[in-house]
Order: C-alpha cells, then sequence, then structure tokens
C-alpha cells in the first residue's frame, strides 16, 4: 500500500484536499477521482494525484473526468 494526495485545484491554487489516502497503486486512485469529480461545481477545475515521493501521477480535468470516468460513477 502507499500513500496518495488528491487535491482539487482551480487556478494553480489548491483549493481542497486530501492526504495520506491509501490505496495500492494508481489503478486504484480513479474510482476516487471519479467520486470527487462528481461533487465539484465549479468549472474550471483539476485533480491532481501525488505520490509519496510528492511527484504527480495523474492529473486530470473535472470535466474529463465526469465525461470518462461514467462507469465509476457512485
Amino acid at each position: 500500500m502507499q500513500r496518495y494526495d488528491f487535491e482539487l485545484i482551480k487556478d494553480d491554487r489548491t483549493i481542497a484536499a486530501q492526504r495520506s489516502v491509501m490505496l495500492r497503486n494508481t489503478k486504484a486512485a480513479w474510482p476516487k477521482i471519479a467520486k470527487l469529480a462528481n461533487a465539484v461545481y465549479t468549472p474550471g477545475c483539476l485533480i491532481r494525484v501525488k505520490d509519496q515521493s510528492g511527484e504527480t501521477v495523474i492529473l486530470v480535468g473535472v470535466a474529463s473526468a465526469r465525461r470518462y470516468l461514467y462507469p465509476f460513477r457512485a
């Protein structure tokens, strides 16, 4: 298991974050991303996932996540 940080970004500022989420790998982050995307109503936001070393491993727009992650919707 590894720790990942999920951040909601708007105009290069972090407006919300969930730190130290334990997941088995980055593939396991996608259902969480889909859930976050469905909870955000502010246009132009991004969801960034960082690994425990602080590197960005996933960066996706909220609108794209809603569109392409339909099977994961909660």
